[in-house]
């Protein structure tokens, strides 16, 4: 059951990743960038207020340009030199979208994109039961035995059951958390994260149970483990044959980049690139795979067959009417579309940047609700064909029978 309680929330996002080697924020999982994963989860909660998205100095735009459909409650934030300089930073951004001492803040690391509705309902329950706002960590037990070493020797065991890994999201009062993090600096105490700077000041944290996989991205091995963690909350399309009356089917297109072309992928056109795929009609190889695999699973042959390349009809057709023309094929047959997932490989533009945008035109295209789109992008790190010459897409759609 989702809290009530209202908060704010600072999404940390302003790291370096020297350890990573490459900016980790940015690092696409399934057609999203690692900070979207967690920016798109406290937006899902209904008692969010506002969400100060602290970035580096300098980078603004460029988030700005990967929000989602603008609610009016995300804040773009430049950071500070340090993780307590970029939250002090999101707490006077919040203040300034009218916060005052006593709004219950969460900060998370954007770092932490597997982060889960029930661990945030967790903390905001926690943080605001019996009427207070507390101050909260959620925790996960340690499990290898712990030394404490010096100079290089074992000095003496340490007892797990004293000890715990913190997570975030960590919450607090706005005034609290504030009032902490300036005293620590006036102290000159070094600050790990929010709970420590709140302890250190004399506020109680209590703690909640944290999740295994809400795990921090830090180093180049983190990636593999969190693409698997990250897997498996992508809503799946029902195999073929999962379902009485459902088919699957999947489908494949590529197109040379030239320049003079205007860039259409996914029924969208993008202004903003000087080269466009080259083909017989538009080029969308987002929309022709989607056609290849609605077709396919209707059994009603391929894109070829449908619009051939040669027939005048076709020369320079936007790919949505084709789209349409594809899917009103498939009523006449007694089928329509009930789910597409889409990855498109090109070095540019960003599938990430108009996801939600591009899920909505697909939806509208083929009678579905966006929720029903997932698209994706990647790229094939500068070699092969979509490493710069070209787009090239795969769809895996599923049709039912149309009662």
């Amino acid at each position: 059951m989702r809290s009530p309680a209202p908060f704010s929330a600072i999404l940390v996002a302003a790291g370096s990743s020297r350890r990573m080697g490459s900016d980790k924020l940015w690092t696409e999982f399934w057609g999203r960038p690692a900070w979207r994963w967690a920016l798109d989860v406290l937006l899902s909660h209904p008692s969010l207020v506002h969400v100060a998205i602290v970035v580096p100095v300098g980078a603004g735009e460029r988030f700005r340009a990967a929000l989602p459909p603008d609610d009016g409650r995300c804040l773009v934030v430049d950071g500070g030199e340090t993780r307590a300089d970029s939250v002090i930073k999101g707490l006077w951004g919040l203040t300034s979208a009218g916060h005052d001492d006593e709004t219950l803040v969460l900060v998370h690391d954007a770092a932490r994109p597997a982060v889960t509705p029930e661990l945030v309902d967790r903390v905001v329950a926690a943080a605001a039961a019996e009427g207070g706002a507390r101050a909260i960590v959620p925790v996960v037990p340690v499990v290898d035995s712990l030394k404490r070493v010096r100079g290089g020797r074992v000095v003496s065991p340490v007892e797990r059951g004293e000890v715990a890994a913190a997570q975030t999201p960590q919450a607090a009062t706005l005034g609290a958390l504030r009032a902490a993090i300036e005293e620590a600096h006036a102290w000159g105490r070094p600050i790990t994260d929010d709970a420590g700077a709140l302890a250190a000041a004399g506020v109680p944290v209590l703690t909640v149970d944290g999740e295994a996989p809400n795990r921090k991205l830090t180093d180049p091995s983190d990636l593999a483990p969190m693409r698997s963690i990250l897997a498996d909350r992508i809503a799946n399309l029902d195999p073929p044959g999962a379902a009485a009356g459902q088919r699957s089917g999947v489908g494949f297109d590529a197109h040379r980049l030239v320049d003079g072309r205007p860039m259409r992928l996914g029924g969208i056109t993008w202004d903003d690139e000087p080269r466009g795929p080259l083909g017989h009609s538009d080029g969308d190889a987002v929309l022709h795979a989607i056609i290849d695999a609605i077709l396919g699973a209707a059994l009603l042959g391929d894109i070829g067959t449908l619009f051939p390349d040669g027939a005048d009809a076709w020369a320079g057709a936007d790919s949505g009417d084709l789209t349409r023309a594809a899917v009103r094929l498939l009523a006449e047959h007694g089928w329509r579309p009930n789910g597409v997932d889409v990855s498109v490989a090109v070095a540019r533009p960003a599938i990430a940047r108009r996801r939600d945008e591009l899920a909505q035109r697909i939806g509208d295209l083929l009678g579905l609700e966006a929720h029903a789109v997932s698209i994706k992008g990647t790229t094939s790190d500068g070699l092969g064909f979509a490493g710069d010459e070209g787009v090239a897409a795969w769809a895996v759609a599923s049709v039912e029978r149309l009662r």
